[in-house]
């Protein structure tokens, strides 16, 4: 233990060949303790101003009405930087996803297991790390396993052994979604989780990239979501020639979680101009509608940044007046487990540019907030199950895109063309679903069909002489004549 660090780790207790799936249960997992027989308080009101809120200096009006204007502006939030070095870092839990299809060359398994190898020789004995493998098919490796000396021995021979197989990679998705249910069926918790792809370019589905490691995006290629709604970041890591100190960094970073279950409370501060803040948008994950005050962010990493798009509603008459956002969060400690809250922050709101303003900045940011808009609004139509109106508003955004003519509308249609692409194929499966129903009643009709026995083929027996008797007995010539007096 460091001498500067007040917290004391229990680490999962485990045998050598200890495993997820096996019934044995070991020692229940004690957690964070301040001091060895007394919990921690569950809160503490705390200022701790390094968690870093600003607005960018751009703002846009993109609609006016009759008694109001809506403007969008972003705000951008920054997570502090690790305390210091000797403090002691919340323990993790890893799931390592590796593409080793036919579409990996050697010298990318190469990269990959050296890549592994740096993540193994970074997890301490507090860590687990489970790994998982896909090709056509994806395979659980290595159970959710303690990185002590023998983990990391059973880690590296596995990492050794790891060869390109014949197939496309086609399984992601599959391997994801095994990925998530290691972390999901735990019976015992680290504080931190998290879900790590590697592979020789990061996944398409994986649209958005990590800024919390923005000085090293010229060597490493990365992108971070959520995956199906989960609470576990899924990392996207595309493996390329960079040199092992900065992969070493950047995974450093993504391991250390300063920051908790973030949540963020966004209004006007008392004796601002009225205003009304309608929506936040988040839109460097995939885009989605955070709500209109309360915001829940989840964890964030050492240094993260991550920018939100928030729709301001002004009244005519409060137009051209100051308008001072209040920023409030709130987080937990992953160290303490304590619930901290941070200082309100007071941000003046910049002056909004009108709807007509040509400057390319403000262009761009119109068109960042349609295209996130339609993105988020048909992912909640979608969840309703109404397709058409999901259709409609893609639609809609892509058309106002291409009439804009803007330098920047191109690379915001190519997102809405690749949703209208993805919910085509939803429509066309949810067409085909009552085929597919049907196909599968018939299924299980002829699954529960008697086994052969002799008292089954008399019954059938019995059912074919009653058909011939009644097709005889109407004058029809049939294959069955004959059989009227069948005996078996």
């Amino acid at each position: 233990m460091s001498p500067t660090s007040v917290a004391r780790f229990n680490p999962i207790p485990e045998s050598d060949e200890y495993d997820e799936e096996n019934d044995n249960v070991v020692e229940e997992f004690q957690g964070f303790f301040v001091d060895a027989n007394v919990k921690p308080e569950k809160e503490s009101l705390v200022n701790f101003t390094n968690f870093e809120a600003r607005l960018l200096p751009e703002a846009a009006v993109v609609s006016v009405g009759r008694s109001y204007e809506t403007y969008v502006i972003i705000l951008k939030l920054k997570a502090p930087p690790v305390l210091t070095r000797t403090a002691r870092r919340a323990p993790i839990d890893l799931v390592m996803v590796l593409d080793v299809s036919g579409k990996m060359k050697a010298q990318d398994i190469q990269m990959m297991k050296r890549a592994m190898r740096l993540v193994i020789s970074t997890l301490s004995t507090s860590d687990r790390l489970s790994i998982v493998a896909f090709s056509t098919t994806s395979k659980r490796l290595l159970p959710l396993r303690r990185m002590t000396t023998s983990g990391k021995r059973s880690a590296r021979r596995i990492v050794d052994a790891i060869v390109a197989l014949d197939g496309t990679g086609t399984s992601a998705s599959d391997a994801l979604k095994k990925a998530a249910k290691v972390l999901e069926d735990r019976r015992e918790r680290n504080p931190v989780a998290s879900i790590m792809l590697l592979s020789d370019c990061p996944n398409d589905r994986l649209t958005t990239t990590i800024s919390t490691n923005q000085r090293y995006q010229s060597t490493i290629v990365s992108t971070c979501t959520r995956f199906n709604n989960s609470e576990i970041p899924v990392h996207s890591i595309g493996l390329n020639q960079s040199n092992d100190d900065v992969f070493k960094k950047f995974i450093g970073g993504i391991i250390n979680v300063v920051v908790q279950d973030l949540r963020v409370q966004v209004g006007f501060v008392s004796g601002s101009a009225p205003a009304e803040v309608a929506a936040v948008y988040s839109y460097t994950n995939r885009p989605a509608a955070l709500g209109s005050g309360s915001l829940r962010l989840g964890d964030f990493y050492a240094e993260e940044e991550r920018e939100l798009l928030v729709e301001l509603k002004v009244p005519t008459s409060a137009i051209g007046t100051h308008h001072v956002l209040s920023v409030r969060c709130s987080y937990k400690d992953p160290s303490t487990q304590e619930l901290v809250y941070c200082k309100e922050q007071a941000l003046l709101v910049p002056r909004p540019h009108a709807v007509r303003s040509s400057t390319p900045n403000i262009q761009r940011l119109r068109d960042l907030f349609i295209s996130t808009r339609a993105m988020a609004e048909s992912k909640r139509l979608i969840e309703r199950n109404d397709l058409t109106g999901a259709h409609h508003m893609l639609s809609s955004a892509r058309a106002l895109l291409v009439q804009s003519n803007s330098s920047s509308a191109g690379e915001f249609v190519h997102g809405l063309e690749t949703e209208l692409s993805e919910l085509h194929y939803r429509r066309q499966n949810q067409t085909q679903q009552p085929h597919r129903r049907r196909i599968n009643v018939q299924q299980r009709e002829d699954d529960k069909a008697e086994p052969l026995t002799p008292t089954s083929a008399w019954r059938a027996a019995e059912r074919l002489a009653k058909v011939a008797i009644m097709r005889k007995s109407l004058n029809r010539v049939s294959d069955l004549h004959g059989f009227e007096d069948a005996r078996f």
